[in-house]
């Protein structure tokens, strides 16, 4: 089965998704911002308004998903941060 680009992406945007708010809620115990929860998917939208426009940065799937995968570790690292701060490891 052949996924086309833009599927390619919104599957990494939904795994990261999931991922991130499975990380939340049980493995870190938080509870962030539901503004903040959604970042993951900024690029999702984005592209999709890039589809219209077809420049050289809609047929590069690999740059998007590496920009949600990105934005997703970056939203759960201050809280990681944080969890280990609680715990007397930093």
């Amino acid at each position: 089965m052949k996924l086309n680009n833009q599927a390619k992406i919104g599957l990494v945007t939904v795994i990261c998704l999931l991922g991130q708010g499975y990380i939340f809620t049980y493995i870190l115990g938080v509870e962030p911002n539901p503004l903040l929860s959604f970042v993951p998917l900024i690029p999702y939208v984005v592209y999709i308004y890039a589809r219209g426009k077809r420049t050289w940065y809609y047929n590069q799937p690999l740059y998007w998903m590496a920009v949600v995968i990105v934005l997703t570790l970056l939203d759960i690292a201050p809280f990681v941060y944080e969890a280990l701060g609680r715990s007397g490891v930093v």
